[in-house]
């Protein structure tokens, strides 16, 4: 009896050392995965681009705002633009912004999925999940 009392001591002592050997090393990792810095060493440009597409929606939030509280529609603002630049011209310019702006928010959204899928066990089935219910109700 005194030995089996014993072994299940160690056993436990053991299982204690293990476990925090595990708490320890899950530390690190969420540690690691919630380090701006690590994921800028690890991706720079995906950072750079989260950055740009960021700034590029600010501006845009921020520039619909200020034309609302100067009491301009868009158009009236688009109509302040250099009389030499024809109508044709300020069309061409603003199909391809919005093209831009479109596949920016398309590569953020698509590198923030990646992300997430990598870094979040489950992640993706619950994605791919919602994905699919969604495309049911459409």
């Amino acid at each position: 009896m005194g030995e089996t009392t014993r072994q299940i001591a160690m056993h436990i002592e053991h299982t204690r050392e293990d476990l925090g050997a595990n708490l320890q090393e899950l530390e690190h990792k969420v540690k690691s995965v919630a380090d701006w810095r690590q994921r800028f060493r690890d991706n720079p440009m995906m950072m750079v681009g989260l950055a740009f597409g960021g700034g590029v929606f600010l501006a845009t939030v921020m520039s619909g705002s200020r034309n609302r509280l100067a009491g301009m529609s868009s158009s009236d603002a688009r109509s302040v633009a250099p009389q030499f630049v024809t109508g044709r011209q300020r069309q061409q310019v603003t199909e391809a912004w919005e093209n831009i702006k479109c596949a920016l928010v398309g590569l953020a959204a698509s590198r923030v999925k990646g992300f997430l899928g990598e870094t979040i066990p489950g992640f993706g089935d619950h994605l791919r999940k919602a994905e699919s219910e969604s495309g049911r109700t459409r």
